[in-house]
This record gives C-alpha cells, structure tokens and sequence, in this order.
C-alpha cells in the first residue's frame, strides 16, 4: 500500500471518527489498543482474509489493510478459517467474509482491530 493512499484511508478515518467523538462517545465502542499507541478510531469495510501470516482487510476499493488482530483466536468453521472471540462469543467472521470492522488505524498503516460491527457472506 503507498504511503499516499494510507493517508488517504487515514485522512477517510478521521473524518468519520471526529463525527462521533464530538459527542464525546465512539457510539458505545471502545477503545482496544494500548494508550501510548496513537490511532483513530475508525469503521473499515471489507473482504476479511485470515489464515495466512499477515492478515488483512481488502477494502472494496481494493486497497489492502494489514490487521493487527490480539483481541481474537483463529478457529474454524467448517473448514474454513474464523476469528473467534475468546471471551466466549463463538466465531464472528470467517476468511472471505465481507466485514465491518471497528478499531484503531495507526500510522504504520495496520488497523488494531476491536471488534466485528457486520459479518456478510
């Protein structure tokens, strides 16, 4: 991913994370990432691909996002690979899924991922 289309994606981000910050809120989210990691907190739509070393989120744009990922397990459904949540919320999305995701994107162009928002097939 080039470094203009990064800021780009983070420039996107901003804008729709001031909208909700300015009511002082995240629409009920929370922040997952460490505090002395500085991110914006952002929605990100795409096609989840999980199992291989670097996980990513292909927007539907095209462009590639590497996720980081700490807050889930991988597991399967079926036989395909999922992110399951380990406070015992069972599989929320598996590889090929088209996802909504909430988290944090950085300026290393990864985005911390807290949570699933939407699962589609």
């Amino acid at each position: 991913m080039t470094m203009s289309r990064i800021a780009a994606l983070i420039a996107a981000a901003v804008t729709v994370a001031a909208c909700s910050i300015t009511g002082g809120t995240l629409g009920g989210r929370e922040t997952c990432w460490p505090d002395e990691e500085q991110r914006v907190p952002s929605l990100m739509k795409g096609t989840l691909q999980v199992g291989g070393a670097n996980p990513i989120l292909v927007t539907p744009e095209g462009e590639v996002l590497p996720l980081r990922l700490p807050r889930f397990d991988l597991a399967t459904e079926g036989s395909t690979i999922a992110l399951s949540d380990p406070a015992g919320g069972g599989v929320v999305a598996a590889n090929g899924d088209l996802v909504t995701l909430f988290g944090g994107l950085g300026a290393d162009g990864a985005m911390y991922v807290c949570g699933v928002e939407e699962r589609g097939r």
